[in-house]
């Protein structure tokens, strides 16, 4: 029998254990390598992969609508927060619990376009997309290509007759670019999370006038879940990824990351759909110890 020195030994008990590894594939809008402040959905998203066990996975840059497409073909591929509905139910698994929550979509209009029309924002608010649209004819909706805006508004924007009305982005910088379209008044209006929209403009220094509505119909707060492909592989990966889910969504760090991607307006709001779907209880302050007499 020959002998096989322990230092050797463990490195190929090591190299056993890696290479019964699952490749798992997540993809990103953004090159890992670049220099950029993370957004919610990917601080989250490490937090994910480093709680995982079992997968080795690798970050790819990948287009959102090149993405799905993805999904949709390869085996071993994930993406990071996505609405899921019954079209991408077909093609893909979903994570137990939301990957992030925060306040709803906002109906972001021009200041230029609510005084040329003498519109009342908060009449505005008492309306749903339907009727808006309707009552101004000449409105510009901005749209990004094959992103979910959730039910709702998809049902609409699926009209035939409201094609010529929406203005569609399709570029690899998705929502940025349509914001900075709002911003020189190409169009009217956009629907985005508040999170998003004001990192956006802060950080391409932005000077636009716009009023957010929360407009009837669209819900009150939006989530995005993980999805996997609709494979033996994806069905691996996404347990292991709603296993990590619920023991990250416990956690104050997790919280901290949804709070400090909020707008001071927003927080508030923030934390109370957290604790709803978290089933946490949460603070905006955090509870300090009782001290020992």
């Amino acid at each position: 029998m020959s002998f096989i020195p322990r230092s050797l030994l463990a490195l190929l008990c090591l190299y056993s254990t890696l290479s019964l590894a699952e490749d798992i594939v997540w993809l990103s809008e953004w090159h890992v390598s670049e220099n950029k402040t993370l957004t919610i959905d990917e601080q989250t998203r490490d937090l994910i992969i480093n709680e995982m066990t079992g997968f080795s996975v690798t970050l790819q840059q990948t287009p959102s609508s090149r993405a799905l497409m993805r999904l949709r073909d390869e085996n071993n591929v994930c993406v990071s927060d996505r609405v899921f509905n019954n079209e991408r139910a077909e093609y893909s698994l979903v994570s137990d619990l939301p990957q992030v929550v925060v306040p709803g979509l906002k109906f972001y209009l021009l200041d230029t376009f609510i005084n040329k029309h003498d519109i009342s924002p908060k009449q505005l608010s008492e309306l749903s997309l339907p009727v808006i649209l309707t009552r101004y004819p000449n409105m510009r909706l901005g749209t990004v290509a094959d992103r979910s805006y959730g039910k709702v508004i998809d049902n609409v924007l699926m009209q035939e007759n409201l094609a010529s009305r929406l203005w569609k982005r399709s570029s690899s910088d998705m929502g940025e670019g349509i914001i900075e379209m709002l911003a020189s008044e190409r169009i009217d209006a956009v629907f985005e999370y508040p999170p998003l929209f004001e990192k956006v403009r802060q950080q391409k220094a932005l000077s636009i006038g716009v009023q957010a509505i929360s407009i009837q119909g669209i819900p009150k707060f939006g989530v995005g879940f993980v999805l996997c492909s609709r494979s033996p592989e994806g069905e691996r990966a996404i347990a292991a990824v709603s296993k990590s889910l619920a023991k990250l969504t416990k956690q104050r760090a997790y919280l901290d990351i949804h709070l400090s991607a909020m707008p001071q307006d927003y927080r508030e709001e923030m934390l109370t759909y957290y604790n709803q779907i978290y089933g946490t209880d949460f603070t905006l302050e955090i509870k300090k110890p009782h001290s020992v007499p």
